[in-house]
């Protein structure tokens, strides 16, 4: 059966290249989607896990450097003018149940930050995993008016804002790319059995089973889905690889993570494509062997 599948398609150029060409497509914004979107994910969780910090305490007008300190763990200077013993009174006042440990950092030479003593450019707390980060800040908004809090994952997660719009519309992209590329390969598998009709009644009459035929024609379709997504799953993985706006994000995941979102693109688009060839396949296998051979000798 491969040498036939491999023979229909040679017979074929123009057809076998739309067929890549639509898998290709489909696999560019598929691979992109997910791939972008789950880097994305990933670069939030490590940036927390790497932060250790739920909340930080500073002044309002410090607040660009600390949210600079928090996506990039490093900043320019920042005054160290607060009271640590002070706020730590209204800490305590505000009686934040899920509260593990108070940290205070001094940032007055920029960089990463040393520990503070009596005065401090930051506070840092850490919460349990159950406590909310936002009713710990509505709490101390009564007791430290003058302390601007700070949410970490808000933080970090505006770091990844610039890539949203284009994970959206990667995301859109996919859906109709898949949607396309099955509807072209039903299509095309739709063309190749008007066209060897005479063939395939030929096989139907030396022997050939109706799954034989059935198979035969889902596979010329599986095998351009398959090469054709794989093309283009590499082809998008490489390129946002490259660009530095989407290489960090997929350097989250690492590579083996991104090979598996290719391969599962692959699959998806190659199982697709064979459903919409299914109407055309079943139908090849359905001919009246005479009937072919009669009307296209």
């Amino acid at each position: 059966m491969r040498d036939l599948i491999w023979a229909g398609l040679r017979r074929s150029p123009g057809q076998a290249v739309a067929g890549l060409l639509a898998g290709v497509l489909a696999a560019l914004a598929l691979v992109g989607g997910l791939s972008l979107f789950q880097g994305m994910a990933r670069m939030l969780e490590r940036d927390l896990e790497q932060l250790g910090a739920d909340m930080v305490l500073a002044l309002p007008e410090h607040r660009p450097l600390v949210e600079q300190w928090l996506a990039t763990g490093t900043t320019d200077p920042i005054p160290a003018t607060i009271d640590v013993a002070e706020w730590q009174r209204g800490i305590d006042n505000a009686l934040i149940l899920g509260l593990i440990g108070v940290e205070a950092v001094d940032l007055s030479a920029g960089g990463r930050g040393v520990p503070a003593g009596e005065r401090a450019s930051v506070l840092v707390m850490r919460l349990e995993f159950w406590d909310s980060a936002m009713m710990a800040r509505a709490a101390l908004a009564d007791v430290l008016p003058e302390a601007d809090a700070v949410v970490g994952e808000q933080a970090t997660r505006h770091v990844l804002t610039d890539l949203q719009p284009l994970v959206r519309h990667l995301g859109r992209a996919a859906a109709v790319a898949a949607l396309g590329s099955a509807l072209v390969s039903g299509l095309l598998a739709s063309i190749r059995v008007g066209q060897r009709r005479a063939e395939l009644g030929m096989l139907r009459a030396m022997g050939a089973t109706r799954g034989y035929l059935v198979a035969l024609t889902l596979g010329e379709t599986a095998a351009l889905a398959l090469g054709g997504s794989l093309i283009g799953g590499l082809l998008a993985a490489g390129a946002l690889w490259l660009i530095p706006a989407t290489g960090e994000a997929l350097r989250h995941l690492g590579i083996a993570v991104v090979l598996s979102l290719v391969v599962l693109a692959a699959a998806a688009i190659t199982l697709l494509s064979s459903a919409a060839s299914l109407p055309p396949a079943l139908q090849a296998a359905w001919l009246d062997p005479l009937e072919a051979v009669r009307r296209h000798r």
